[in-house]
């Protein structure tokens, strides 16, 4: 679980109605980055309430996603893998191209 005291600096609303929201921090600690870090493109809660706040508003439970089609996971995915290894290019041309090695994939195995 990650706790920092942090300022709503902004939000936007997407086409598929869910919102991309960006908060700021004061300075942070190695300790409190890194976990940000590893933290990175994982799915959870996300608590903000202005000062102080009780152990019960935070939720106890594992957030399940379900809007995510497997579609949607697999472009997530393929997403993160071309930040990470830097292939150049458009991310639309890359997603195109792994899904029709994925495709061709598995029409080989077809009889």
């Amino acid at each position: 679980m990650i706790r920092l005291p942090a300022y709503l600096t902004g939000f936007s609303s997407k086409s598929d109605g869910s919102a991309g929201i960006r908060f700021s921090t004061q300075e942070l600690s190695a300790d409190d980055f890194s976990l940000l870090k590893q933290n990175l493109n994982e799915y959870g809660w996300l608590v903000f309430r202005p000062n102080e706040y009780k152990e019960e508003d935070v939720p106890t439970e594992d957030v399940e996603d379900k809007e995510k089609t497997p579609s949607k996971r697999l472009r997530a995915v393929l997403f993160v893998l071309w930040k990470q290894t830097k292939n150049g290019g458009d991310f639309e041309t890359y997603y195109r191209e792994q899904v029709d090695k994925i495709i061709d994939h598995i029409k080989s195995k077809l009889d």
